[in-house]
């Protein structure tokens, strides 16, 4: 029987106060912690790496662990964030170093395997994983060095929670987004958005230079290929080869920061379009140092409304929401690494379907299938509706031509969630879901963000790309050309 969640039970199932439904898409990219736990734990069956064919250099254990599914620690490295995600790759290569990882890919090449890359971040759709092939699994490569001029060199395995315990005694900042668990590779290089990217731009805007392996074992540098780099600021998820290491240019890090969360109780189409309609109008005027989102979860609405400094008048100017709402609680001055562990999020693995609901113009896009989306979203408890600001330095026409991130002038981001505790409820969650996605569909809302993937999203080259594909393909054949990165919708060849 489906279980309805009362609020304070869908909030504590969240890892969340009663205070705060915050952005929900942390929950979007798997969890490294089953197999840092593993790591950590009792010592069990290793696999012993043997000399990949054709591989020019020896390897031990301190560079790689290769595991079968008969070794006792592959399930651990096999757990998905996602519970509903299940997938059996013939090899899980847990690398160590970059000679690790060039013997990995080294081996799948001489056994025809595909690969998929997972860094320990989460994967909505499971593209991080496949079926008899290898997963090149760099999540234990963290290391973080720090260069001159506020520069910062991280290993692809390091997560938002870690990267900011390492920034933040430094009076550093990377913008990033808001979930602890989520991994700093797939998040840079599908873009990267969130609190501070009004301000600063993408994740991915602020990557300077990159080293990957190819699918010839070969390590790539950015300093050699600048069309790389533009190709990995957005186009980079598992498609060229695997990343061992990023370069980001960090910021003077903001003391403070300030956040609304505004509650808006036993919601009907009525209300949902007013409160709509006044959070384009106030978010479409908010300075780029705040952020806005939208959620609604059920008939119970939440706006979260943050600025990471002090805004003469900004408690005018999101007058018109906060005078709708049921209750508005406002936390001011709170210092910002602390701010932050409150959006950390849950730890996995949990039962979910995430993706991207389109990225929008402005409320029209939606106000269009008011109605439908109400009831669909209102109907069905356990699915959540959330619309994010964009714009700001984002659509930087310097960043633009940077980057292979193609959706620079739309300035808001939808995404749609559903979250369940049995496994039979799922068919009832997802089909709603698939319900209102042919929602925006039929309504023309066509772009989607990359890191927010949907297995059934049509043309999607074009939604995730748009006219950048043909170009990230170029850039494909350059470093696979046959095709050893490979997703079920991985950049073809």
């Amino acid at each position: 029987m489906s279980k309805t969640y009362t609020k304070r039970e869908f909030l504590k199932m969240m890892g969340l106060g009663l205070a705060f439904l915050p952005f929900m898409s942390c929950f979007s990219q798997s969890s490294s912690d089953s197999e840092q736990s593993a790591e950590a734990g009792q010592k069990k069956k290793e696999g012993k790496p043997e000399e990949a064919k054709g591989s020019e250099s020896k390897v031990s254990d301190e560079d790689i662990l290769l595991l079968t599914r008969d070794d006792q620690r592959y399930a651990g490295f096999n757990m998905a964030f996602n519970k509903r995600i299940k997938h059996l790759p013939k090899y899980i290569a847990v690398c160590r170093t970059e000679k690790g990882v060039q013997y990995a890919i080294q081996k799948a090449k001489a056994e025809s395997l595909k690969v998929a890359v997972k860094s320990g971040g989460h994967s909505f759709e499971g593209f991080s994983s496949n079926d008899g092939g290898m997963v090149v699994n760099v999540s234990l490569m963290k290391k973080i060095s720090w260069l001159d001029n506020g520069e910062v060199l991280m290993q692809p395995g390091c997560l938002l929670q870690e990267i900011q315990g390492a920034l933040f005694p430094r009076k550093r900042l990377l913008p990033s987004g808001s979930c602890g668990t989520v991994g700093i590779a797939g998040l840079t290089l599908g873009g990267g958005y969130g609190f501070f990217s009004r301000k600063y731009g993408l994740t991915c805007d602020s990557l300077l230079e990159l080293t990957l392996v190819d699918a010839d074992g070969n390590v790539r540098s950015t300093k050699d290929d600048k069309e790389l780099l533009w190709a990995c600021k957005g186009g980079g998820n598992g498609n060229f080869g695997v990343v061992t290491s990023f370069r980001f240019k960090t910021y003077d890090m903001p003391p403070t920061f300030d956040s609304y969360v505004l509650k808006f109780r036993n919601m009907n189409v009525e209300r949902f379009a007013s409160s709509l309609s006044a959070w384009f109008d106030v978010s479409g005027q908010l300075p780029e140092e705040a952020f806005a989102a939208y959620v609604l979860n059920g008939k119970t609405l939440t706006v979260l409304i943050t600025a990471y400094k002090s805004i003469a008048g900004f408690a005018d100017r999101i007058a018109p929401l906060t005078a709708l709402a049921d209750s508005t609680s406002p936390t001011l001055n709170a210092d910002l690494p602390k701010a932050m562990k409150r959006y950390y999020g849950r730890k996995g693995p949990i039962y979910f379907k995430n993706a991207s609901s389109g990225l929008y113009k402005g409320k029209d896009d939606i106000l269009q299938m008011k109605d439908e989306l109400f009831n669909l979203v209102a109907g069905h408890p356990g699915i959540v509706f959330q619309v994010n600001t964009l714009g700001g330095r984002i659509a930087d026409a310097d960043l633009e031509n940077a980057s292979s991130y193609p959706h620079r002038q739309l300035p808001y981001l939808g995404e749609l969630q559903a979250y369940w505790e049995q496994e039979s409820q799922e068919a009832g969650l997802v089909k709603a879901f698939e319900e209102i996605q042919t929602l925006f569909h039929n309504a023309g809302i066509k772009a989607h963000y990359r890191n927010y993937p949907d297995i059934n999203f049509k043309d999607w080259e074009k939604a995730y790309y748009g006219d950048n594909y043909s170009r990230l393909q170029e850039v494909k054949r350059k470093y696979d050309k046959d095709d050893l990165f490979h997703y079920p919708q991985s950049i073809r060849v």
